[in-house]
């Protein structure tokens, strides 16, 4: 009567573009038993979504058959990839078609290479078809930590790119390295050659203080 399938106790979902895990999965369906077409899929309690190269852990997570979206919800998110490690601490949005992952509420990415820390409160991730990471996008109170350059960078927004191995920030950026720090406006971290680069804008200049 509720055009639903309840599977409880290890459950598993299985197509050839994905595969959820969890104590419970609901499916939602149209038409009739047998014949019918499902629609969504609501897993809870420690439920797990997985593709070729992303697993998304959490305790509630709806995905959308036909729109193939994946929202995520709760204050302990995490996703596994090929560029590292994501957490979030209120929602997730996966859209396969557009190529983009969406996470909201004090988000925290750990790369692998280079080994880097961006905290913000929004990222924006987009992937290639085989789902390898291209670009990340952080937004409002970023922070950066970069290990092989002992620096630790602020700004209002933060660009990085995969493949070039860059980070651009911009708006209010702060480097700081041991007690020595430098204030601008825009920001460039090249990892290939090793280098830091900040500038300002006509009305301000670049300030600092080195020890």
């Amino acid at each position: 009567l509720e055009n639903k399938i309840v599977a409880l106790g290890d459950a598993e979902v299985k197509s050839s573009l994905f595969s959820i895990n969890a104590n419970e999965i609901v499916g939602f369906y149209e038409g009739l038993i047998g014949k019918a077409k499902i629609q969504n899929l609501i897993a809870s309690e420690k439920a797990t979504f997985k593709t070729s190269q992303i697993t998304i852990n959490s305790n509630f997570m709806n995905y959308n058959i036909e729109k193939k979206t994946l929202l995520v919800e709760g204050d302990n998110i995490s996703m596994i990839s090929n560029l590292g490690n994501v957490y979030s601490q209120n929602k997730l949005l996966y859209n396969k078609d557009e190529k983009k992952i969406l996470l909201d509420g004090n988000v925290l990415i750990i790369l692998k290479n280079p080994k880097t820390k961006i905290n913000a409160n929004k990222l924006i991730i987009n992937i290639d078809e085989s789902e390898n990471i291209v670009y990340v996008k952080a937004i409002d109170n970023v922070n950066v930590t970069i290990d092989s350059f002992k620096q630790n960078i602020s700004s209002n927004e933060a660009e990085f790119f995969n493949i070039e191995q860059k980070i651009n920030f911009e708006g209010d950026v702060i480097i700081k390295q041991n007690e020595s720090f430098l204030k601008g406006n825009s920001a460039v971290i090249d990892f290939e050659k090793g280098l830091s680069s900040i500038t300002s804008n006509e009305q301000n200049s670049v300030t600092g203080i080195f020890y």
